[in-house]
């Protein structure tokens, strides 16, 4: 068989391996798999079947052709920590690869159903106004007014795919691509708290609507762009007014974003002063909820995939093991058949384990 050296890189990126890991694991110097890797020196079939085995992918894998896409283009962006070492992005990187392979084999056997669709909108057209470009996707998506009750499936009903990935970190909440040929797909990580899930996968659609190629504004613009389509300035700009922590959180329950953002927000809209919003800041930090809010939101589950498996195991006649050789392994980085995904303990509070009000 003939291997592929980029997908050999990828497999073993994608399981967070180094070549001397993988080396020691089919007990080969790491010379040898550096030179397998850099095309220097055939694969051999005993050692192919070793590294397919370690990695848990078929071997026609390592014969796959498709082409592998980085940070930096304008295919994919992510939304990440930055204090994610370059070993993990690498390895997320990789596993975004290998899950957008699988979906794209899934829509080859199925025709999804959408109502509405996606749209790129150069954010320069609307002069750099990331909210009027939020306020024309909620409209052309004709979701009415208040808080979005389901994002995912407000997305998934444009067409876009939602996939929720095991990438063994906190470092890196979500990314996405959109080939020419195939819907949006969105990367979300399945350890994030159900509020940040929810602003990540906003903040990824407006990447994938406004933005085509990196830019030293893109980030903010794709923020600026999830704050107003999660959280209309009109709508919840009354609300935000004389903003208390204990108001914060009721907020979060409405409008299924974190009490942090909701601050910001509240900031951003000026409906409060620098000091009430440091003031805010402050005590989340003492309450120790930067990382762990109370009152959780449910983590919103995609369906499509889960849909699209099912169309082949029940209309196409898919076997357990031809579904493991068109996604390649029976271990697939995403969550597919019950959509299950792990979740995370929080304290759970009641609102009246607030103070009434807060001075400045």
């Amino acid at each position: 068989m003939k291997v592929n050296p980029r997908m050999l890189v990828l497999a073993r990126e994608s399981r967070g391996l180094s070549q001397a890991e993988l080396a020691a694991a089919i007990e080969v110097s790491q010379g040898k798999i550096s030179k397998y890797e850099n095309g220097l020196l055939e694969l051999s079939d005993d050692d192919l079947t070793r590294i397919a085995a370690v990695l848990d992918y078929e071997p026609a894998f390592f014969s796959e052709t498709d082409q592998v896409y980085g940070l930096g283009t304008s295919l994919l962006f992510n939304r990440k920590r930055k204090t994610a070492p370059v070993h993990v992005q690498r390895r997320i990187i990789a596993q975004v690869n290998v899950v957008r392979m699988q979906i794209e084999r899934l829509l080859r056997g199925a025709e999804v159903a959408v109502e509405n669709r996606f749209e790129r909108l150069d954010i320069d057209r609307f002069d750099g106004d990331a909210e009027a470009v939020a306020r024309h996707t909620r409209s052309a998506w004709r979701l009415p007014p208040g808080p979005i009750a389901n994002l995912t499936a407000a997305i998934e009903s444009a067409g876009g795919i939602v996939a929720v990935c095991d990438f063994s970190t906190d470092r890196i909440d979500a990314a996405h691509m959109w080939l020419d040929g195939f819907p949006p797909m969105f990367f979300m990580n399945a350890q994030v708290p159900g509020d940040r899930h929810r602003f990540s996968l906003a903040h990824e659609v407006g990447h994938a609507i406004m933005h085509n190629l990196p830019s030293d504004d893109v980030e903010a613009e794709a923020d600026r762009f999830a704050s107003e389509f999660l959280m209309p300035a009109d709508e919840i700009g009354p609300q935000l007014i004389g903003l208390t922590i204990q108001r914060a959180a009721q907020l979060k329950m409405q409008w299924k974003v974190s009490m942090q953002a909701i601050i910001v927000r509240a900031w951003h809209l000026r409906r409060i002063t620098e000091q009430r919003y440091r003031s805010l800041y402050t005590q989340i930090s003492v309450h120790g909820y930067r990382r762990n809010e109370p009152f959780p939101i449910p983590f919103e589950q995609p369906t499509v995939l889960a849909q699209l498996i099912k169309v082949h195991q029940e209309h196409h006649g898919y076997s357990e093991e031809d579904m493991g050789r068109l996604l390649f392994t029976h271990a697939p980085v995403f969550f597919g058949e019950d959509g299950a995904v792990p979740v995370r303990p929080y304290r759970v509070l009641r609102l009246e384990d607030y103070p009434a009000s807060e001075s400045d």
